[in-house]
Order: structure tokens, then sequence, then C-alpha cells
């Protein structure tokens, strides 16, 4: 009896050693799947995980790897892109409209490089092409949920921009216009944290008649720094929000991380002024 068992744990312990140092020994069917891969197919699984590392806010693993694609097929879109927006992010837009130009040189419906490039132009006080941007998006994404998300975030921070420049009917029109906006973007693209960012600094910014509320204010944005922790304006947004609510506590600490994510993001700078630290 001892001996069949010995043998039974031999062969258990040969196959786990196998199946640990090299899954292909044990399952020749996996290995084959695997060696049928094409070089284009493991470039798109290593864009996927670049993807989601951006989404998450983890940039600097993300351009890692945009860079290795780029390095092995140097026009490729989707990775310009990615590096394109990791640039934006940085806030070098020169750079990054250069890029962004090329993509979509080669291909006009390039919704990711249509909406980088429309915040560029927002940031360089250009609403009209901002916006034309943006409705080229629209169009093009009909199928993609997080960039018409993404979209509309734009569409609600371009009327944001205008709000701010009218008098208090200007205020009142484009701020309902902004909430829809930011509310549909939630409701398509629920884990998208620039969505919940946006919605929550409405609900923080806008007076009570048109929608503001402090306490969905810090629950958006909560869940924005959820969804993406190393997301540097969402936490100086939640910081303020906590000011606002008198948690100090909870205000130094989001404003510290925000600042260690980001020390020239602009919210950071906001809150950092004489009078609101």
């Amino acid at each position: 009896m001892k001996k069949y068992l010995l043998v039974i744990f031999g062969v258990v312990a040969t196959f786990n050693f196998a199946f640990q140092t090299d899954r292909y020994f044990c399952i020749p069917e996996a290995a084959a799947q695997e060696v049928r891969l094409t070089a284009r197919e493991r470039l798109k699984l290593m864009i996927d995980d670049a993807l989601m590392l951006l989404k998450s806010r983890k940039d600097n693993a993300a351009l890692a790897i945009f860079e290795k694609v780029l390095g092995s097929e140097p026009e490729n879109l989707d990775a310009l892109w990615g590096k394109a927006e990791v640039l934006r992010r940085k806030r070098d837009y020169k750079e990054a409209q250069i890029l962004l130009n090329n993509i979509l040189k080669q291909n006009p419906s390039h919704s990711s490089a249509l909406l980088s490039l429309s915040y560029i132009r927002l940031k360089q006080d250009c609403l009209k092409d901002a916006l034309k941007l943006v409705n080229r998006a629209l169009v093009s994404s009909r199928s993609d949920k997080e960039n018409q998300a993404l979209a509309y975030v734009m569409l609600g921070t371009i009327n944001a921009s205008r709000a701010a420049r009218g008098g208090f009917f200007s205020k009142i029109t484009y701020g309902l216009r902004i909430k829809g906006y930011f509310l549909k973007a939630c409701k398509l693209a629920p884990d998208l944290p620039e969505a919940h960012l946006a919605i929550g600094t409405f609900y923080l910014s806008a007076p009570k008649i048109i929608g503001g509320n402090l306490d969905l204010a810090i629950q958006e944005l909560e869940q924005a720094v959820l969804i993406a922790p190393g997301f540097a304006t969402a936490n100086a947004r939640l910081a303020a929000a906590f000011k606002t609510k008198g948690n100090l506590e909870k205000y130094n600490y989001y404003l510290k991380r925000a600042r260690e994510l980001d020390p020239q993001n602009e919210v950071v700078s906001e809150n950092e002024k004489p009078g609101n630290s």
C-alpha cells in the first residue's frame, strides 16, 4: 500500500513541478495556442494591458509598454495615442499635439485622439475647435461606451467654461446642460474615473439652485479615487470637498496625496493659495 501511495505522490509532485515551471509541458494544447499567437496579437495584448494601466492612472508603467510596442511597430496608432495621452497628462501639450495630429492624418476617426486633442484645444482656450473635435469623436465612438462617456465629459467641461464667462442667466442655462452631460457620462461608463470626477466637481462647485450638493460631491469624488487612486486631480478635488465639509484631517490627507502624485497639478495649486490652506 505504501508503495502505491509513494507512486501516486510522486506523480502528483512531478505534475505540479512541471505545471509551475512550464505549464506547456502539461497542457500541449495551451502551448500550441500560444505558439499560434501572431506578433500582432501579442502587441494587441500588450496594448490592452497598457490601456488598463492608463485608466487607473499608472502612467509610467503604461508608457513603458507603449514604447515597447512602438519599438516593434512604430506606426501603431493605439500605442502612439497612449504615448500622446501620457504626454498630455504631463502637460507636454506640444509633443502630444504632434503625435495626435499624426494619428488623425492616418485615421481621422480615431476617437481617442480626437478627445485628447479636444482637451488640449480647450486648455489653449480654443472652445470652438474643442467642440468640433468632441462632436467628431461622438460620431466616431458610437460602439465605444467609454469614449462616448469621455466625449460627454468634455461637452460638460466646455459648457462649464462658457458658463464661467457669462452672466447669471448664462450660468443657469449652461449649468443645467453641464449636469446632464456629466450624468450621461456616468451612466455610459460607471467605472470611468473622469466621469465621477466631472460630476463630483459639478456638485462641489455649482450653486444649490442648479444642483450643487456637497454630500453628493464627496460621494462621487471618493468613487473616482477608489477607481484610480493615482488620479491627482480627483484627490485634490476630494480634499477641497472635505475642507468645505469641515473635515481638515481628510482635507490634509487627500491634498498630500495629490501633491505627491503631481506637484504641479492646478487643483493642488488652488488648494494651496493663501486663504485656502
